[in-house]
C-alpha cells in the first residue's frame, strides 16, 4: 500500500472496509481528504435507485454533521464506509462546482462604467438582457 490511489480507498469504501484506516501509515492518512470522498460517495453511475441510494445515504449519514465530525478522519472513513450498499466496487465520478458564463463580460464592463452606482447582481440582470447594439446607443446617449 505504499501508493495510495483515489481508485484504491474508492474501492475500500465499496467493499465497506472498516480497517483500512488503520492500515495506512500516517502519511497516508493525511492524503486521504475526507471531504473530497465524501464528494466523490455520493455520485455513482448505475440505475436511478443505485444513484439515488449512494446520494441520500451519503447527505443522512455524513453530510448532515460534517463540520462537526471533519475533525475526526477516522469516524468520517468509518461514516462513509457504511454508504455502500455492498453491490461490489462501482464507478465514482467527479461533478465540480457550475462555472459562471462569461458571455456578456464585456457589455457588463460598460455597463459598470455607464452606472457605476448599481450594485454587481443589478449590472449581472441588466447585462443578461443588454444586446450590443442597446448598449452602444446607451453609451451614445449618455455621451460616452
Amino acid at each position: 500500500m505504499s501508493d495510495l490511489s483515489l481508485n484504491t480507498i474508492l474501492n475500500a469504501l465499496d467493499r465497506k472496509d472498516m480497517k483500512f484506516w488503520d492500515q495506512c501509515t500516517p502519511d497516508q492518512q493525511k492524503k486521504i481528504a475526507p471531504f473530497l470522498l465524501n464528494r466523490y460517495m455520493s455520485i455513482v453511475k448505475g440505475t436511478a435507485d443505485l444513484q439515488e441510494w449512494y446520494l441520500r445515504v451519503t447527505n443522512q449519514r455524513v453530510n448532515v454533521n460534517y463540520f462537526a465530525l471533519n475533525k475526526h478522519p477516522k469516524l468520517v472513513w468509518q461514516l462513509l464506509c457504511t454508504v455502500s450498499p455492498g453491490m461490489g466496487n462501482q464507478f465514482h465520478q467527479w461533478i465540480g462546482n457550475k462555472k459562471k458564463k462569461s458571455n456578456n463580460s464585456d457589455i457588463r464592463k460598460q455597463l459598470a462604467v455607464l452606472y457605476p452606482n448599481y450594485k454587481e447582481d443589478e449590472l449581472d440582470l441588466l447585462a443578461s438582457m443588454t444586446t450590443a447594439k442597446e448598449l452602444k446607443e446607451l453609451a451614445q446617449a449618455s455621451g460616452e
